[in-house]
């Protein structure tokens, strides 16, 4: 989830709760190196962090397993829920009334591009490994994390981090991350092997997100453009009081429970799949939004998360710690709506309660 305008100027000094969720003291110091990034970025249109008045020509085009290799030298969920193809996939039989649903609630927003504050931390071997502290009594963190003392925390809010331990391709995520030397903590979090299928979480327990879906397997990476595709499924953050409160269904395992504000008995669960219409047209856009929206046309997105204002889209930076993505680009993201979309098939709703 993603905050939005003014977050400069409500930083939390103690514990306060954001969808639902609580976190505690960690982003002042961050935003003080950050402050001119963040100053861009937390406006209304954040489609990026880089100069908006550079115009990004398309680079050039290399083998796409020596780009990802390059990084983390690890599959991602191969022959799972992230990476099958749902061109053909059929669609709900319910499907337009859940979009109406989402829409009559109040989502009448195109999608953004959140740049400039997600990164992927490298570990292997020789990092440290800590005991995570859980922030609450009642998420766990069963293993220990690889944790160096300079790696990135998501600095808007949310505080997520990732971590690819790249010799035994282990992914950890968590959400709430706050790190006082010698002191690990988060709210909540999982870890998975990347060799294998994505394996849903138990059922009440959330990731780095709400949905208990990977922040890692569904963001966009630098290394996907340069690849010349993404060949996986995004994670879409969708805007609070639109979507179900309790229900998802698989791969999710958890929601944001915050109150739907609509009518509609067809209520949004989170881990829906959803794809981008084949007629939509991005003539004469950008080579990133093109990507983008061909990845949504071919492996859809997944309602992962709540909180932004917008339909917000999970971008990490570059591997070096920049933000190398083109806001001007990625601006042509704002054309698509909700209404440009269809729902594929549900499984079975399953049902969350209050901890």
């Amino acid at each position: 989830m993603l905050i939005g305008k003014g977050v400069l100027s409500r930083l939390p000094s103690r514990e306060v709760r954001l969808g639902g969720r609580k976190y505690g003291d960690r982003v002042k110091e961050q935003y003080k190196a950050l402050r001119p990034l963040m100053a861009y970025c937390m406006l209304g249109v954040a489609a990026g962090c880089s100069d908006p008045t550079v115009k990004m020509s398309p680079l050039p085009l290399v083998d796409a397993s020596v780009i990802r290799a390059s990084v983390s030298r690890c599959p991602a969920f191969e022959n799972g829920a992230y990476t099958q193809v749902v061109t053909n996939a059929p669609v709900d039989p319910n499907s337009a009334d859940y979009i109406r649903s989402v829409i009559q609630a109040g989502d009448r927003s195109g999608f953004l591009a959140s740049t400039g504050v997600e990164q992927v931390n490298l570990a292997n071997d020789a990092t440290p490994l800590r005991t995570v502290k859980p922030s609450v009594a009642y998420h766990k963190f069963p293993k220990p994390y690889p944790w160096s003392k300079d790696f990135f925390i998501e600095p808007l809010g949310d505080g997520h981090a990732m971590v690819v331990q790249t010799q035994s391709c282990h992914l950890f995520e968590s959400y709430g991350t706050e790190f006082q030397p010698p002191t690990l903590s988060a709210f909540s979090g999982a870890n998975w092997d990347l060799k294998k299928r994505f394996v849903p979480l138990a059922p009440g327990m959330p990731s780095a997100m709400a949905s208990g879906l990977s922040l890692y397997a569904g963001i966009v990476r630098w290394e996907d453009y340069q690849a010349g595709s993404i060949d996986h499924a995004l994670n879409w953050d969708g805007i609070r009081g639109t979507l179900a409160q309790y229900n998802f269904v698989r791969p999710a395992s958890d929601t944001d429970r915050i109150p739907f504000q609509g009518k509609s008995s067809f209520v949004m669960p989170y881990g829906a799949h959803l794809r981008l219409k084949a007629s939509f047209s991005t003539q004469g856009w950008g080579p990133q939004a093109t990507m983008v929206a061909n990845a949504m046309k071919t492996y859809g997105v997944y309602l992962a998360d709540t909180g932004s204002g917008k339909n917000a889209l999970y971008f990490a930076n570059a591997p070096d710690g920049s933000n190398p993505w083109n806001s001007i680009d990625l601006l042509s993201l704002s054309a698509i709506t909700l209404r440009d979309f269809d729902v594929l098939t549900l499984g079975k709703v399953l049902t969350v309660t209050r901890h």
